[in-house]
This record gives structure tokens, sequence and C-alpha cells, in this order.
């Protein structure tokens, strides 16, 4: 384990100016030398720093308003203010400073700032090549003088109070409440929820305050507030929830977790002794804002940095994850979060623990309550995916046609054998047995992203990807209906409106349009009688969170026999065409755009690698899925295929090979060298001797 380079930073008055005495601890391997420690000293402007967080506040508060139009130049008058703002605290004129610079920067690991400074943005100082908080897993800690409760570690998240539009006045809180409630809840975290009239001081305080189960995480949207002297988190009847409150938690401790999304949470001032009194009274982590923050970056950046926390990542991490994941949106969320505690901190995994076994649907684990009937349904794809270790798309499309008005109306549609060929196909798809990576094998909607933290459907998880934003969709269109539960015609037209992941195209094999789940064909939403958009997956045009083959369409009119004419393709483009080729053809369809550029991805094209990475990062996670989707499970080779294999990595493993990877030479002796494979009767037939083709591979090896 590295421990944090930590910048110890001391600012007292100097008349008009302030002397900024650092000291730089250089991380070292816990168990190893003592960290090494430099001092420096610089006397800075503070007016100068006190106009540039001016600047940097006043671009934030402007990119989150929604009225506003966003301005494209948004980063880089960041970095103008960051970077003026870091050569003022880091000047090279003055004494060793340059040093001080040069170690920052040799420092590649987590930073942790502790000072009695407020004032000063840390994450947006820029060094000239980026923020220090995309360039650091930062963290921040402020000196102060109260007692601090030791507080817990713990091994996972289990229980989570989630808080939001305690006054009634904020409806995109109530919605970041149902987000987050929606999105922890279908990670197996046991959520309560206040809103409203029953998030009062003493209310909260009591559930925070339980010793018996005591919350891991806390989760905060609302006003943040200064009255009388006291800054704090208001609650119903304006009431405000401040350190004097809280020091109800001394015995027990805060949450080790905490996110306030607050107008201005951890800002300047007294308002960032509202993170400061979680940390006082215990909290390992805890996540503000610098300013207002626009709803769905808010939403976006949590669950990013949820993600990341729950997967095993440090703070720090997570939070620099989620930072580098929003860089890109408009309303600049990414700039305004701030880390309070030890960057290097995280959730312990306990690798020790059970597998959770699949819980019965109560209204906790979907966070708004179920009506009557959609208890029912629920209760019934529980019951059915026991097995399987989680709930896919297909189980709920199973518990949906299991309406009897659903039923009744589709059939009437397709007519009875359709029904029973649906029935069958479904059936067929939750049959399959389970894989042996933990994948239930139920939905290939469950897909996991490329950093392990995706829900899926296997025995980790409790709702695949699918079937968790159905219920963020059903209790969103709730929360904005006014109503507290969820019926099954909310399910239905959330499963509508996101698509319905596989179990989509299951419909259409048989003829069944997914707006055909719908009361009535003029796609209006059950409850609310609005339009719905539907963009509903059909083959050929798939999320890259599905890697299921397409299904079939009609085809195309023939356009002849002739063989493709390809003298005038590159040989990369070639063998792209040709992979498409085969991939259309085991499916019995013609080439698709879709299918055409899944070869691209799974031939790896680098033209296409560099042109989806200068989106960034969400421009390199979807081309690694899209480059993964076509890659074989275990169970897709034949055992004489994994010999093959191993005996190419065997060879490598032994230094026979010129490269650290398995090349294409190592793989083909191997499948040449075994003498009953059909690899080589292929040949043959071909008119090739396989002895000599070996011979000819050994040296062009």
């Amino acid at each position: 384990m590295i421990e944090p380079a930590t910048l110890n930073v001391r600012v007292t008055a100097q008349g008009m100016t302030a002397r900024y005495e650092y000291d730089l601890r250089v991380g070292s391997t816990v168990g190893e030398s003592p960290p090494l420690e430099m001092e420096y000293t610089v006397e800075v402007d503070p007016e100068l720093v006190k106009g540039c967080r001016a600047r940097i506040d006043a671009a934030l508060t402007k990119a989150a308003d929604a009225q506003s139009v966003p301005e494209p130049g948004l980063v880089k008058e960041l970095a103008r203010w960051g970077k003026l703002l870091y050569d003022q605290l880091f000047p090279r004129v003055q004494g060793n400073a340059a040093e001080l610079v040069t170690r920052l920067h040799a420092s590649t690991g987590p930073v942790l700032v502790r000072t009695n400074e407020q004032e000063v943005p840390w994450e947006l100082l820029h060094d000239g090549r980026d923020f220090l908080g995309l360039r650091h897993d930062l963290g921040r800690r402020l000196v102060g003088k109260r007692p601090v409760v030791g507080g817990r570690s713990i091994s996972r998240v289990g229980r989570a109070l989630i808080v939001g539009d305690t006054i009634g006045d904020l409806p995109s809180a109530r919605e970041e409440v149902a987000k987050v409630a929606a999105w922890l809840g279908g990670r197996g975290i046991e959520c309560k929820v206040l809103l409203g009239h029953e998030a009062t001081v003493l209310d909260v305080v009591t559930e925070l305050a339980s010793d018996e189960t005591p919350y891991d995480l806390f989760h905060f949207c609302g006003h943040v507030a200064t009255g009388d002297g006291t800054t704090g988190l208001m609650m119903h009847g304006r009431q405000l929830l401040g350190a004097v409150a809280l020091q109800t938690l001394s015995s027990c401790g805060a949450p080790p977790v905490a996110f306030i999304n607050g107008c201005a949470s951890a800002g300047g001032g007294e308002v960032a002794s509202m993170c400061m009194s979680f940390m006082a009274l215990g909290a390992k982590t805890v996540v503000g804002t610098r300013t207002e923050v626009a709803d769905e970056g808010a939403w976006q950046f949590a669950a990013e940095f949820y993600g990341r926390l729950l997967a095993g990542e440090p703070a720090g991490a997570g939070v620099r994850a989620a930072r580098a994941a929003l860089r890109e949106r408009p309303d600049a969320a990414w700039a305004s979060f701030i880390l309070y505690g030890d960057p290097a901190v995280g959730i312990t995994k306990d690798e020790t623990t059970e597998i959770p076994q699949l819980p019965e649907p109560h209204d906790e684990d979907l966070m708004i309550g179920l009506a009557p009937d959609a208890r029912q349904l629920m209760q019934r794809v529980y019951e059915s995916a026991a097995d399987r270790g989680g709930v896919a798309s297909v189980d709920l499309l199973q518990g949906l046609l299991g309406e009897e008005d659903i039923r009744r109306r589709i059939e009437g549609s397709i007519g009875a054998d359709a029904m029973e060929a649906l029935d069958q196909v479904i059936d067929q798809v939750l049959s399959r047995p389970a894989r042996a990576d933990g994948d239930s094998g139920a939905d290939d909607d469950s897909a996991t992203d490329d950093d392990g933290s995706g829900t899926g459907t296997g025995l980790g998880g409790v709702l695949s990807d699918t079937v968790n934003r159905v219920f963020t969709e059903a209790a969103t269109r709730v929360v904005a209906d006014g109503r507290s539960t969820i019926t099954t015609a909310d399910i239905t037209a959330a499963f509508v409106a996101v698509g319905g992941g596989v179990s989509a195209r299951l419909l259409e094999l048989c003829g069944v349009p997914l707006a055909r789940l719908l009361p009535d064909e003029s796609t209006l939403d059950p409850i609310t009688s609005d339009p719905i958009t539907l963009d509903p997956i059909t083959p050929g045009q798939d999320t890259l969170e599905d890697d299921s083959p397409a299904l079939p369409r009609d085809p195309a009119p023939p356009n002849g026999d002739e063989r493709l004419p390809m003298d005038d393709l590159s040989r990369s483009a070639v063998g792209i065409v040709r992979l498409a080729n085969l991939l259309a053809d085991g499916r019995g369809e013609v080439i698709s755009t879709y299918t055409l550029l899944l070869a691209f991805g799974a031939m790896g094209s680098e033209v296409l690698r560099r042109g989806m990475h200068e989106q960034g990062t969400t421009g390199e996670r979807a081309f690694r899925q899209l480059s993964g989707m076509l890659t074989p499970r275990r169970r897709d080779l034949s055992p004489r295929v994994h010999d093959v294999l191993d005996q190419a990595r065997r060879r490598s493993a032994a230094g026979r090979t010129s490269s650290g990877r398995v090349g294409e030479a190592a793989i083909l002796l191997a499948l040449l060298e075994d003498e009953e494979s059909s690899a080589r009767e292929l040949m043959r037939k071909l008119g090739i001797d396989p002895e000599q083709l070996i011979q000819a591979l050994g040296r062009a090896r």
C-alpha cells in the first residue's frame, strides 16, 4: 500500500500579504523508510487568490444554470484562472518553491492537502498540463481545533440513508433521491429515503444515531444554509441540521461515507464546516460541492463515484475517475465536487463474505414502494429468477407477459401460435445453464463495465443493468407525477421507454413490437397520458451494453451472386469485410451496418480506436466494449482449441516467441502440430503439406 503524499499548507496573515508555509511529505510504502519531508515558504497576495476563486465559482455557477447557454470555452476559462492561481501559490522566483513543484510533479500516487486555508480551489489549480484534481487522486483535510471521533471502517456498504427535497421546493432533488435510491438498491444496498415532512432534524438524527443497524452511507441533496450563526443542511420546516445537532452521533459515529449535494456544500467560509462536521464525527470519506451543480451532472457524478467506491477503488481514485468521466459535460459538474478525507482510503473488500442470496422484493429493496399489483408481479419475477441469482430483462419480460391484460392484448394481435412460440423462446433463453464466469446466462444485457463495476445479473448482483434502468425510470415517473408507489403500468411503460434490452429482440423475433406491451397503440404513458419517445432496439441497432448477436431481419433484395470486388480494399479492410460476412452468414442475414461496425471493433481497428479516443474517457470505454463484444467465452471453444491456446501460451512463456504476446505463428504452430486436428485435414484438402507449413512458420518466427 502506498501512503498518500501529504501537502501541509499553513496560512498566516502578513499585513497586505499572506504567508503560505508548505510541508511536503512524499508518500512511501507502508513498513518501509519514513516519508521524506521538505519545507517551503511563499508570500502570496490574498486578494488575487480570492479574485481567481471568484472567477472560477462564477464560471461554474453560470455553467450549472439550466437557463444559460453553455459556453464552449469553459474548460479553457477554468484552466486560465487555475494556472494563474497555481503560479501565484507556487512561484518559481521565490526561494525553493521550484523544487516543491518538481517534487509535487514527481508524486504519482494520491495527494492529501492538509490545510487551514478554505479559500483555495486546490482541485482546479492548473500546472500547465492539467488540473491537479485530474492529475492526482486528491483529497482535503482541514486543520481545526475540533475533537475528532475515530469512526469505523466497513467491508461493504449495507445500508444507506438518502435525504432530499426537505422543504418541497426542489423537484430535481426529489428526482435525484429516486435515482440514487434505485441505483444503490439495485446493488443490494438497503435504502431508507426521507423526503419532505419526513425529513425533520429529529427524524434524520434519530436515523443516523441508531447503533443497532448503523448506516454506512449518507446522501443528501437539498439546501445548505446559514442562519443565526449556524450552518447546516436545511431540513423540513427550514430547521438546520448543523454541527451541534450532529454531535448526537459522537457515540456511534457518522456514516463512513457521506455525499452532500447542496448549494455550495463544500464551499468557502462556514459552509465548508458542514462537510467537516461529518469528518469530525468519524466519516472517512465526504464529498461536497463547491457551487450549485446541475441536476443531471450531480446524479451522474454520484453514480460514477459510488460505482468505483463499491468496486473497491480508493475514494480519491473514484472522485478523479468521476471528474474525468464528466469532463466534457457543458454544465462543468466535474469541477465543483470536492473530496474531504484521505484519498487512499476506500471500502475494504471482504473476500470472505458469502455471495448474497437473491432477496425477496420488499419495498426497501426497490426503494419507492410497490403497489399491490406491482408487488405480485415482482414476487413472480424474483421466484422465477432465484436459481439464476439475478433478475434480467428476460425475467421481467416473462413476468409482464404473465399479466392477463398484457398477454390478452398481445395474443389477440399475433395469434395463439405465435404467442406460444414467444413463450418457448423465452423459456429457452432462461433455461440456459449458468456460465462459468458467474453470469447467469439469462440475459446478455447484464453488461459489466471494463472496470469491473457493472452490476450484471451474476451472483454478485441483484438486478441487471436494463432492469436497473427500468426501475430508475419508473421511480422517476412516479416522483414526477406526485405519487408514492410504483404500479405495474409504471414498470411496463418504463420497460418500453428504456428499450427492453435483449428482450426487445426476442419480441421482434416473434413479430411483437416493444410498444405493444402498452395498453394501446398510441404509445401514450398509461399514467400521465404523455407521449412516450420510443427508440426500440431492433436487429442491427443495439446498445453496446448488449453483446448478443442481432436477430435476423428480412433479407434485402438480392444484388447478384458475383463476388464482391476486393482488389481496391486494404488488407485490413478486406479482413474486416470478410469477418462481417461470417457474422452475418452465421445468422442467416445480409451484412448490415451494425454487423460491419461490429467487425471493425472485433478486429481492433486502429483507425476506429483513434477516432473514438478523441472523445475522451467515454470514447475509450466505448471502444473497449465494442472491441470485446465478440470475444468468445471459454464454453464457446472446443477442448482441442483450448489445448491449442494453452500450448501456444506455454511456448510464449518459455521464451520461444520474439515478443511477450502470443502471436499468430504460435497459435498456428500449436494448431497444426496436433496431428488429429481437423485443421490439418483442411490443409491437406487445400493441397498443402502441414509439415512443410510448420517448418515455414518456424522459420518466420
